[in-house]
């Protein structure tokens, strides 16, 4: 073969070994800046698990307390705890705070189940039986039943609520007295209970 000739081969042959070597370099430089912003992201990605971790394990611990809490609080008074998850199950069915009824519960029997005042007001929420019996087809055999009694202690102050265009205060009023008493210092007495300051914001006391 020519010299010549060789001398191009040679050159034509380095010159794409350098190509291919400059791609080569070219290639892993590019695939390690990929490796480090992947390793970036991974690294993030770490870092956010263990910040939700450290998170859920402070919920974890709280919701442990509160569980642990409710349990006690279940074990020591029973019957109180019944009353407390109906209360609260049945003023959000009523749209009420049950914070205001436990209120209302304690000014009108101390929360004595079996309660009877000298009207013929029954049980938990005083329902009269004598003026409501009829309206609400009141099973007096079921009227000591805390949750039936709630439920109908609910049911007519969701009337008075209706019939006062949403003033609680007047509605509580009412509750105890019907239209026929002045029993002023009722709602008063409903106000100053713990449940009910602790269960109204200051705002929604200025509204009522």
């Amino acid at each position: 073969m020519n010299p010549k000739n060789i001398y191009i081969t040679i050159s034509v042959v380095l010159a794409i070994m350098t190509v291919m070597l400059m791609s080569s370099v070219i290639h892993l430089s590019q695939q390690k800046k990929e490796n480090i912003e992947t390793i970036g992201r991974l690294n993030d990605s770490v870092a956010r698990l263990q910040n939700n971790l450290a998170a859920y394990e402070k919920e974890k611990e709280k919701f442990d307390f509160y569980k642990f809490k409710d349990n006690v609080f279940n074990l020591k008074y029973p019957d109180f705890s019944q009353v407390a998850r109906i209360v609260y199950q049945k003023s959000k069915k009523y749209g009420f705070s049950p914070y205001v009824i436990m209120a209302v519960i304690q000014v009108e029997s101390n929360f004595d189940q079996y309660a009877v005042s000298t009207v013929g007001a029954c049980g938990l929420m005083q329902i009269n039986f004598p003026v409501w019996k009829n309206i609400y087809d009141i099973n007096y055999n079921r009227v000591f039943e805390k949750e039936y009694n709630i439920d109908l202690g609910l049911k007519i102050l969701k009337r008075y609520y209706k019939k006062t265009s949403g003033d609680l205060l007047k509605a509580l009023f009412h509750y105890n007295n019907g239209y026929k008493y002045n029993n002023v210092k009722y709602t008063a007495n409903v106000i100053k209970t713990k449940f009910y300051t602790h269960g109204e914001e200051p705002e929604e006391k200025k509204k009522i």
